[in-house]
């Protein structure tokens, strides 16, 4: 067995060397090299010997002996590094090479092996070794020929003129010796330069790379550009004109159902319907609204908000892709928890990390039911904590997410929140929810922590400043306003319906509106009479004009005027051309109390 391994040891090929290609087509080369002059060397061993004692050349086969035991010694201990091999085998053939030159003159091989020896010195070494053969040559040829010259050597008793024939081949070898080994050194070391300058310039390539990747990674900008990356902008168009139909439709319902409620008395059977008609127009608002957040670019506006509100939102909004096979409970104290934030980014923020936590589930094949635990909690910091470094003594909310998923490995938690970096199967993430998570609580001054164990689950945790201190909020009654008033009103949108829900609204509330489906008609009936109007709605994507260019026309001729945007779909650069933007469905109510306000500032 030990046998079979050191043959099986011989004959692999030695690792890819970390240094350069070159060094590893070197080492692959003198692995060759000793076992070619192992294996032949045997064979030429025992005719060698025998004419060597035939003819009583006792030194050539001392030599060859010599010789074979050390390629042999050189090839088995694969614990002799490249370096010191090279120069073993390269003594070996200067040793070969002068041992025939002393024993056989310049008949035998003697000045091929010293050939040999100063070329594979190039090759295996590089140039200045090569330069270094070459000095080794001369001079043993020098030496010798002090020994020709004094007829000391044996093969010069069968020459007639061995001093001739030294100097002739002698001069020759130097010649050749000196091309070959230098021509072979060059090449060779001109390919490791190469090989080298490349490795630097890619590895200096890489290290930019990585330098710019981590740069990119601590600036906030790139997660506003990954965030906002091609495919979340076609999404973000398609949401739009989606939008903008489906809001439409909701507006038509709702102003339906709310002009169906001024005909009726409260006691009337059928007036809870309708009421409940319009809650659900407002909660499918909402939904509308929070697509049109996740696909498109929108300013970040941070009001007092009820994080627990938020959580039932999104708990609503979440079990409808919920599988039966998860139960999702939530955890929410009695009192609200107030944090100054993005409303939309929060929710956001949860429905992502609620997702992960399903996915999680799904990914434990040995697992058929899988539990999420949603809470928040009152979280006081009374000092600075190693684990909450970036923190500031404080009220804090604790938002948990906890799933009895699959886990994470330990290797793999500090990289969840990298761009691009999941462990789940294709088609089930991007690798962008937790990212964008973390960049949009590290945008809000909060931290996002992880605890997990493999095949257990896992459990996110979110840390955010309280916006007051949390006290029991009384209510308060809500004081109705008359939202009645008087003026004209100019009414531009290309749905008949919504004209003439809104102008029978407005008329009932006291004003005289003007209602138009083609906004070039709208336009000439304003340039006819530009002071007749008190205010302007319009929407905003409609054939042939479109309100924001309808809106700049109309401020040229009369820049006092107050503009309304009603529309499912908006743009930050509508917020410098209208005085007021309300988002579709808008009820009869709140459109009133905009006009209201509108008017008294702009003293109608």
């Amino acid at each position: 067995m030990i046998l079979k391994k050191q043959i099986i040891d011989l004959m692999a090929l030695p690792r890819q060397a970390k240094e350069s290609g070159i060094d590893h087509f070197r080492q692959q080369l003198l692995h060759y090299l000793l076992l070619g002059f192992a294996i032949f060397g045997c064979i030429a061993y025992l005719p060698s010997i025998y004419y060597s004692v035939l003819y009583k050349f006792y030194g050539i086969a001392f030599l060859d002996t010599l010789i074979l035991g050390g390629v042999f010694l050189l090839a088995i201990k694969q614990q002799i590094s490249f370096f010191n091999k090279s120069l073993g085998l390269l003594s070996l053939f200067y040793i070969l090479g002068v041992g025939l030159l002393i024993f056989l003159g310049p008949n035998g091989a003697g000045f091929l092996w010293l050939l040999m020896f100063s070329i594979m010195t190039g090759v295996l070494l590089g140039m200045r070794p090569a330069l270094v053969s070459l000095g080794i040559n001369l001079v043993t040829l020098l030496v010798l020929s002090l020994f020709v010259h004094n007829r000391a050597l044996p093969w010069q008793q069968l020459q007639l003129d061995p001093i001739a024939i030294w100097i002739v081949v002698g001069v020759n070898f130097i010649c050749i010796n000196a091309v070959a080994a230098l021509s072979v050194a060059f090449l060779i070391n001109k390919i490791a330069q190469m090989v080298q300058a490349e490795k630097k310039g890619r590895i200096r390539l890489e290290d930019e790379i990585k330098t710019r990747i981590q740069a990119e990674t601590q600036n906030k900008e790139l997660l506003r550009k990954l965030y906002h990356s091609q495919k979340m902008e076609a999404l973000g168009t398609l949401a739009g004109g989606v939008a903008h139909d489906f809001n439409n439709i909701l507006g038509a319902i709702l102003g339906y159902a709310e002009l169906s409620l001024l005909d009726l008395d409260k006691p009337h059977p059928v007036y809870e319907n309708l009421e409940h008609i319009c809650q659900a127009t407002e909660r499918g608002k909402g939904i509308v609204h929070q697509i049109l957040s996740f696909s498109r670019q929108t300013p970040s506006h941070k009001e007092a908000c009820d994080l627990c509100q938020i959580i039932r939102e999104c708990v609503n909004f979440f079990k409808i892709a919920l599988p039966g096979t998860i139960e999702l409970t939530t955890s929410l104290p009695d009192t609200p928890l107030l944090v100054l934030a993005d409303k939309t980014k929060l929710f956001q923020v949860i429905m992502n990390l609620l997702t992960n936590a399903m996915h999680a589930i799904e990914l434990d094949h040995d697992k058929k039911k899988g539990k999420i635990s949603l809470g928040a909690k009152f979280f006081p910091i009374a000092q600075k904590k190693p684990e909450f470094t970036s923190l500031e003594p404080g009220n804090y909310i604790e938002l948990t997410v906890e799933d009895t998923g699959c886990g994470i490995q330990k290797n793999e938690i500090p990289r969840i929140f990298e761009p691009y970096f999941t462990t789940k199967e294709i088609g089930k993430g991007t690798g962008m929810g937790l990212s964008i998570a973390h960049g949009i609580i590290r945008d809000h001054g909060g931290k996002i922590m992880i605890s997990s164990v493999p095949g257990k689950g896992s459990c996110f945790m979110v840390y955010l400043a309280c916006h007051t201190p949390l006290t029991i909020m009384e209510k308060t009654e809500e004081i109705e306003t008359d939202p009645r008033g008087k003026g004209t009103i100019l009414f531009v949108d290309d749905e008949p319906e919504l004209v003439e829900i809104y102008t029978r609204f407005l008329e009932n509330f006291g004003y005289q509106v003007i209602g138009f489906t083609d906004p070039l008609a709208a336009k000439e009936r304003f340039e006819k009479t530009p002071f007749f109007f008190d205010i302007v709605i319009t929407d905003k994507k409609m054939p042939g004009l479109t309100g924001d260019l309808l809106a700049i026309a109309i401020k040229k001729i009369n820049p006092d005027i107050p503009m309304i945007l009603c529309s499912g779909f908006t743009e930050l650069s509508d917020e410098n051309i209208f005085d007021k933007i309300l988002i579709k469905p808008v009820s009869s109510q709140m459109l009133a109390e905009q006009i209201q306000n509108l008017s008294a500032t702009a003293e109608i």
